[in-house]
């Protein structure tokens, strides 16, 4: 029985597990890739927005927390995702995509989030989310059609503008985009509403492309809790109290699949230490009150 399983091994899942480790207590963390990191495992660009490591890409820094974490002789299961999480009498049981199961007393969501696809399937013509496919795909010479009206939106059209591509269009429903990125990108190359896209030609408003780039935000990723009674918001992220605490006692859910403040990757781990402070307090009391509770019996037999 450890104190608590934490499933997702990103910023949040690590740093949680980390002051874990560090307040006394045993966690078990539980990562579907073979390394801890989470999606900076998947941003080849420098993450300038750490002010501790200038300089650092998204690898770099995920390369950091997989041996930080490592160091510290915490339990982690990588390599396996976590099929389902039950709610069991004293605390909770992960089963892993293996088939071990993990018994905790506290359990951490920190699984993150994945691209959304808006009903389309990736290709060599049509590339979703952000990160490394977009890096690592060719742009000189294309025509190239963006879908999606926020930050990451317009900030890959100026990627791949800068890559060379002959012609880029946002195809956005609404603009969500901060004012840096608008005063950027040229207003007529911005279709604003709806629009009907074949993926297959591809096309976007019958108009021919040689790429689409789905940029339709983020949605959690939470496989394995499908049957867990989870209070959401309405946009399908799990709702947490200011100490991370969901809807079920002693489940907390950390870093952007709650998104409780802005997504990235400080927030996550602060994330994390919220969460790791808020189960130490839930244990600690446990502990005192049996310390109390000894303590009374031993009184009473001596008396």
């Amino acid at each position: 029985m450890f104190d608590a399983v934490i499933i997702g091994g990103g910023p949040a899942g690590a740093s949680c597990a980390l002051w874990l480790k560090m307040l006394g207590f045993r966690p078990c963390l539980i990562e579907r890739r073979a390394t801890l990191g989470g999606l900076q495992n998947d941003n080849p660009y420098p993450n300038e927005w750490i002010a501790s490591a200038p300089n650092r890409t998204g690898y770099e820094v995920a390369g950091d927390i997989h041996h930080h974490v490592l160091a510290h002789d915490i339990v982690c299961r990588l390599g396996e995702g976590v099929s389902t999480l039950d709610v069991i009498d004293g605390g909770f049981r992960a089963t892993t995509t293996s088939g071990a199961m993990v018994f905790a007393r506290a359990a951490v969501l920190a699984t993150g989030v994945r691209p959304v696809k808006g009903g389309l399937a990736a290709s060599d013509q049509v590339l979703i989310g952000p990160g490394r496919t977009m890096f690592n795909a060719a742009f000189d010479g294309q025509e190239v059609a963006i879908l999606g009206g926020g930050d990451n939106a317009f900030e890959n059209y100026m990627f791949v503008r800068k890559r060379g591509a002959a012609t880029v269009h946002i195809y956005a429903r609404s603009i969500r985009a901060r004012r840096e990125f608008l005063e950027k990108v040229p207003a007529n190359d911005v279709r604003i509403g709806l629009y009907h896209v074949e993926p297959e030609r591809p096309a976007v408003a019958d108009r021919r492309y040689d790429r689409l780039v789905v940029l339709y935000g983020w949605e959690p990723y939470l496989p394995y809790a499908g049957h867990l009674d989870l209070a959401r918001t309405a946009r399908g992220f799990v709702e947490t109290d200011p100490e991370c605490q969901t809807s079920i006692p002693n489940l907390y859910a950390i870093g952007e699949i709650a998104q409780r403040m802005h997504p990235c990757c400080i927030t996550s781990m602060a994330d994390g230490v919220v969460a790791a402070k808020a189960i130490q307090r839930s244990l600690e009391q446990d502990a005192v009150t049996r310390f109390v509770e000894r303590v009374r019996a031993s009184r009473s037999a001596e008396d």
